[in-house]
C-alpha cells in the first residue's frame, strides 16, 4: 500500500465547457476550488481534492452532481456539461521542458564533458582556448554579450558562437595563448557566477 503524502503533490487542472476553456493549467496542491459561469446562464463550483482511496492516489470531485474520482496521471472526468482534466505536475513540467528543447534545437551536455576529446568540437588548428558548455539557465544574451567582451568577437561572430553553443551543447574558442585562456575563462566564470549563471567555462589546450 502507498505511502505517499498526496496532499502535498502538485498538479495541473483543466476545466472545460463544449465550446468554452474557463481553466488552462492552474497549478495546485492540498485542494482547488473554481466557480465558472455555464453557457446557459448557470454557475458551478468545482472543487478537487487530492487523497488516498483504497490505497491509491485520486482527485475527488465535488459540485458537478454526484460525488465522483477521477486518477491522478493525466485524468479527464466528464461531470454533465463539464470536462475536468488533472495530471501531476512534475509530469506536465517534464513534458513541456522537453518540448520545448526539441523546437529550440538545444543540446546540454554534462558539466564534465570535455570537448577536447572529442574530434567533431575541436577547430582546424586548434592549440589552446576556452571550452564553453551550454545549460539551461544562462540567457543567449549573456553568453554572447561575454564572448564580445571577453574574446573581442564582432557582433555578428558573438552571436554565431552563442547559437552553436545552444544548439550543439558547447564550442572551444581559440586564444593566442596559454595564459590567455586561463585568465579569459576565470574572467567569463566569475562573471556568470556574479549573475547567478551557472555557465561551465574552461581553459583547454591540446595535450593536456
Amino acid at each position: 500500500m502507498s505511502t505517499e503524502d498526496i496532499s502535498k503533490k502538485h498538479f495541473i487542472v483543466r476545466i472545460l465547457e463544449v465550446h468554452q476553456v474557463f481553466v488552462q493549467g492552474d497549478e495546485f496542491a492540498g485542494g482547488y476550488a473554481k466557480t465558472v459561469s455555464l453557457s446557459d446562464g448557470t454557475t458551478r463550483t468545482v472543487e478537487l481534492t487530492p487523497m488516498m482511496r483504497d490505497g491509491l492516489p485520486v482527485v475527488e470531485i465535488k459540485g458537478v452532481g454526484a460525488l465522483s474520482y477521477m486518477g491522478t496521471v493525466n485524468s479527464s472526468k466528464s461531470c454533465g456539461r463539464l470536462l475536468v482534466q488533472v495530471a501531476g505536475y512534475d509530469a506536465v513540467r517534464a513534458e513541456w521542458h522537453e518540448h520545448v528543447q526539441a523546437r529550440s534545437g538545444s543540446r546540454v551536455l554534462p558539466p564534465d564533458t570535455s570537448l577536447i576529446s572529442i574530434p567533431e568540437f575541436i577547430p582546424p588548428g586548434f592549440v589552446q582556448g576556452v571550452e564553453i558548455l551550454n545549460d539551461n539557465t544562462t540567457t543567449m544574451k549573456f553568453v554572447a554579450d561575454l564572448l564580445s567582451a571577453h574574446l573581442g568577437l564582432s557582433a555578428q561572430d558573438s552571436i554565431e558562437t552563442m547559437l552553436s553553443i545552444h544548439k550543439r551543447g558547447g564550442a572551444l574558442i581559440p586564444t593566442a595563448s596559454s595564459e590567455d585562456a586561463q585568465r579569459i575563462a576565470a574572467e567569463m566564470t566569475a562573471e556568470a557566477a556574479k549573475h547567478g549563471y551557472p555557465l561551465v567555462c574552461r581553459a583547454v589546450s591540446i595535450g593536456q
